[in-house]
């Protein structure tokens, strides 16, 4: 059978498929009030296509058995991502913010500004709304790229701009 993202997505639709996403959070401990759940669901359909695409055996014939793989699956990649934020909150808590990454250009004293700028808006950023800034302004990508390079919706990467806007009002 193909194994297409729309097959993925049809099989996690059909039936209470869809509440292995639910479950694996709730494990977790996010709760539909948490700010993140939302997003972390849209991700868990991202997410599950890639796991019912890579699985050895046919999810149709087994449903059961897949689904229980792909409940662990979720929950270990939603675990990872969490981690991975928790450490980068941490390294923001010591002030320092890493721009190794980020292009340079050719005039120093207008880097220099746009630097201290970028650093300041930044340092009042999570990680998904710093690659957002970053990837927005030095390398002027648009939304829809922005959304296909972190697998996360146009609708996510508004809300980040939304967000990054209420920061910088403040």
């Amino acid at each position: 059978m193909d194994r297409t993202a729309q097959t993925a997505f049809d099989f996690l639709a059909e039936g209470d498929h869809e509440l292995i996403i639910y479950s694996a959070l709730k494990k977790l401990g996010i709760r539909q009030n948490d700010a993140n759940f939302e997003d972390l669901v849209q991700e868990g359909w991202l997410l599950f296509v890639v796991i019912y695409q890579k699985y050895p055996q046919e999810p149709a014939d087994s449903p059961k058995q897949f689904l229980a793989y792909a409940h662990q699956a979720l929950y270990r990649r939603f675990l990872n991502q969490l981690q991975a934020q928790q450490r980068e909150t941490k390294h923001l808590e010591t002030g320092e913010v890493d721009l190794s990454g980020v292009p340079q250009t050719l005039d120093v004293l207008a880097d220099t500004i746009d630097m201290e700028l970028l650093t300041g808006w930044l340092e009042k950023c999570n990680e998904a709304e710093r690659r957002f800034l970053i990837d927005r302004i030095y390398y002027q990508m648009t939304p829809s790229e922005i959304s296909k390079k972190w697998g996360v919706s146009r609708q996510t990467i508004y809300k980040w701009q939304k967000h990054i806007r209420s920061k910088l009002v403040d």
